[in-house]
This record gives structure tokens, C-alpha cells and sequence, in this order.
């Protein structure tokens, strides 16, 4: 009777041990398609696919899209948005975002500039005017990552294309000298 009981204890101590770990990763695996004008303009198209908790919590923080919108375009300063539209969808737990970023390329003579924000990107693949780059960014101080992947379609006419893994800017050269529209001249 012993034994049957030292050995139902062994077989239950493992199970005990297993139900104490809790390992918890909250990952964010993110698309977005970047196309970009002829004047500098980009229309963006993101989406964001959470886990289930994660996708409740989102929703518990931001209960409208506008709380979303607000917090998005106040992240970078140097571009203005223009025809925003952010929507959940329940049942796959995403964020859908269409934008337009007025001035997201910046014409610097002879040649111009796309920053891409923050984070580390690594070049995946390049065919003539379109590259995709793919990024891992840890989130809530390492609880979690955002596993990215961005594909920029640059002007029919961009050349020079050139970019730099680890980095978050491309520059690219143009046939023709456009002149562009800042996001002020648009107001």
C-alpha cells in the first residue's frame, strides 16, 4: 500500500510542478503595405494580430478607435495623416488601419528619403521597386514581441534603392525632380 502511494505522489508531483509555471507571451504578429507616390505621400495599409488576452485587453484600454487613432498619430511628429480609418475585427482578434502619410518620403534634391520609424528591420527581399523588410520588437519591457513584416512599393520610376539592415531609412532616386507637398500645404 506504501509503494502504490509513494508512486501516485511521484506521478502527481510532476503535474503540481507544471501547473505553477505559467509562461505568458503576449505576441503581436503585424503586416503593413506602404505605397508610396510619386510626390512622397504613403498609403498604408496595417494589420495587427494579437493573442486572445491580449486582443481583450487592447480593447479594454482603447474601448473606441478614436482612443487608438488619437495614440497613433501622435507617435511621430514628422508626418501628418490624412483619411484614417482603424477598426477591430473580433473574430480573427485584429486591428485593421488604413492611412494616407502626407510628406512619409522626403525629396532631398537628388535624391529621397523613406523613414520607416522605429525599430530594426532586416532587408527579406527586393524585386526592382519593391522591398520587404521584416522586424522583431520586444513589448510590455519583454513580456511580449511584435513580429512585423513591411513591404514598401516605391514610384514605378525609383532606382538606387538602398537600405540598410538594423536601420529604419531607405532612400531611393527618381528619373524626374518632383516638387513635394508638405503636410502643411495640404492644410
Amino acid at each position: 500500500m506504501k509503494k502504490i502511494l509513494l508512486l501516485f505522489l511521484l506521478l502527481l508531483l510532476p503535474l503540481a510542478v507544471a501547473q505553477e509555471i505559467k509562461i505568458v507571451e503576449f505576441k503581436v504578429d503585424g503586416t503593413m503595405k506602404i505605397t508610396v507616390d510619386d510626390v512622397g505621400n504613403a498609403k498604408v495599409n496595417e494589420v495587427w494580430k494579437f493573442t486572445p488576452n491580449l486582443y481583450l485587453q487592447m480593447k479594454q484600454t482603447y474601448p473606441t478607435t478614436y482612443m487608438l487613432k488619437r495614440e497613433f498619430e501622435n507617435k511621430r511628429s514628422d508626418t501628418g495623416y490624412k483619411n484614417m480609418k482603424i477598426e477591430w475585427d473580433d473574430s480573427n482578434n485584429q486591428i485593421k488601419a488604413s492611412y494616407v502619410m502626407l510628406g512619409a518620403a522626403v525629396n532631398k534634391g537628388s535624391y529621397w528619403e523613406l523613414n520607416l520609424g522605429e525599430g530594426d528591420l532586416t532587408l527579406s527581399t527586393q524585386n526592382e521597386n519593391t522591398i520587404v523588410l521584416t522586424g522583431v520588437q520586444p513589448l510590455f519591457g519583454g513580456q511580449g514581441r511584435l513580429v512585423e513584416t513591411i513591404t514598401v512599393v516605391l514610384p514605378k520610376d525609383a532606382r538606387n534603392v538602398r537600405f540598410e539592415n538594423g536601420s529604419s531609412d531607405m532612400s531611393f532616386h527618381t528619373k524626374k525632380a518632383v516638387k513635394t507637398q508638405s503636410f502643411w500645404d495640404s492644410r
